[in-house]
Protein backbone atom coordinates (compact mmCIF):
# COMPACT_ATOMS: atom_id res chain seq x y z
CA UNK A 1 0.00 0.00 0.00
CA UNK A 2 2.84 2.43 0.90
CA UNK A 3 6.12 3.07 -0.95
CA UNK A 4 9.34 3.65 0.76
CA UNK A 5 10.84 7.55 -0.96
CA UNK A 6 14.44 8.49 -0.69
CA UNK A 7 15.83 8.45 2.56
CA UNK A 8 13.45 5.94 4.42
CA UNK A 9 10.19 8.52 3.65
CA UNK A 10 7.00 6.90 3.06
CA UNK A 11 4.17 8.36 0.24
CA UNK A 12 0.84 7.62 -0.62
CA UNK A 13 1.16 6.20 -4.56
CA UNK A 14 -1.62 7.27 -6.96
CA UNK A 15 -2.78 10.39 -4.95
CA UNK A 16 -1.96 13.82 -5.16
CA UNK A 17 -1.98 15.90 -2.23
CA UNK A 18 -5.26 18.35 -1.83
CA UNK A 19 -3.93 21.54 -2.76
CA UNK A 20 -6.88 23.75 -1.99
CA UNK A 21 -8.45 22.63 1.26
CA UNK A 22 -11.25 24.36 0.53
CA UNK A 23 -12.42 22.04 -1.86
CA UNK A 24 -12.71 19.44 0.95
CA UNK A 25 -16.55 18.86 2.45
CA UNK A 26 -17.46 18.01 5.88
CA UNK A 27 -17.22 13.95 6.06
CA UNK A 28 -14.49 13.58 3.91
CA UNK A 29 -11.70 10.77 4.51
CA UNK A 30 -8.40 12.41 4.30
CA UNK A 31 -4.69 10.64 5.52
CA UNK A 32 -2.69 13.21 6.96
CA UNK A 33 0.81 13.16 6.42
CA UNK A 34 3.78 14.94 8.10
CA UNK A 35 7.07 15.45 7.18
CA UNK A 36 7.07 12.35 4.91
CA UNK A 37 5.03 10.50 7.52
CA UNK A 38 1.71 8.97 7.56
CA UNK A 39 -0.28 10.16 11.09
CA UNK A 40 -3.88 8.90 10.64
CA UNK A 41 -6.70 8.46 8.61
CA UNK A 42 -9.51 11.40 9.37
CA UNK A 43 -12.69 13.00 8.67
CA UNK A 44 -13.24 16.39 7.90
CA UNK A 45 -15.36 18.13 10.42
CA UNK A 46 -15.40 21.71 9.15
CA UNK A 47 -12.79 23.97 7.09
CA UNK A 48 -12.45 28.09 6.58
CA UNK A 49 -14.53 28.60 3.48
CA UNK A 50 -10.57 30.19 1.77
CA UNK A 51 -9.35 27.05 3.44
CA UNK A 52 -6.79 28.59 5.15
CA UNK A 53 -8.02 26.31 8.44
CA UNK A 54 -9.07 23.16 8.87
CA UNK A 55 -10.47 21.00 11.68
CA UNK A 56 -10.20 16.41 11.13
CA UNK A 57 -11.48 14.60 13.66
CA UNK A 58 -8.91 11.62 13.81
CA UNK A 59 -10.03 8.41 13.02
CA UNK A 60 -10.14 5.57 15.83
CA UNK A 61 -9.56 8.17 19.03
CA UNK A 62 -11.91 11.16 18.37
CA UNK A 63 -9.63 13.47 18.45
CA UNK A 64 -10.33 16.92 16.92
CA UNK A 65 -7.44 18.57 15.65
CA UNK A 66 -6.58 22.16 13.81
CA UNK A 67 -4.43 22.64 11.26
CA UNK A 68 -3.50 25.65 9.59
CA UNK A 69 -2.38 26.14 6.45
CA UNK A 70 1.40 26.98 7.53
CA UNK A 71 1.26 23.81 9.40
CA UNK A 72 3.95 21.27 7.97
CA UNK A 73 0.94 18.56 6.79
CA UNK A 74 0.23 17.27 3.43
CA UNK A 75 -3.85 15.74 2.98
CA UNK A 76 -4.63 13.22 0.66
CA UNK A 77 -8.19 11.64 -0.16
CA UNK A 78 -8.89 8.57 0.46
Amino acid sequence: MFKEATGGRRFFPGQEPVHEWATLQHGDCVHVWSNGSFLYPAFVDDCADNGQVIWVIEHGTGSRRLFVRDDPVTLYTS
